[in-house]
């Protein structure tokens, strides 16, 4: 599982849990916390997206660079 799937389930979970509270201040911080594993999991998914394995596969990075890059090797 992705960390971007991780933080939508952990959000789902947090709603799940804000419906079954009892009092309004506790269904506040659970639904509070799933905005916030909501804005989580957007940014995973746009870093993702920045740094996807397609952006360094480009034939002229391979030419030049050769066919073993890789965007987290240091």
């Amino acid at each position: 599982m992705t960390k971007e799937a991780d933080y939508r389930a952990n959000a789902a979970n947090s709603i799940e849990l804000a419906n079954r509270a009892s009092s309004m201040s506790d269904k506040g911080r659970f639904l509070e916390l799933a905005e916030k594993w909501l804005d989580l999991a957007d940014r995973a998914h746009r870093l993702t997206q920045r740094f996807a394995p397609s952006r360094w596969q480009h034939p002229l990075l391979r030419s030049k660079l050769g066919d073993e890059i890789h965007p987290d090797a240091e």
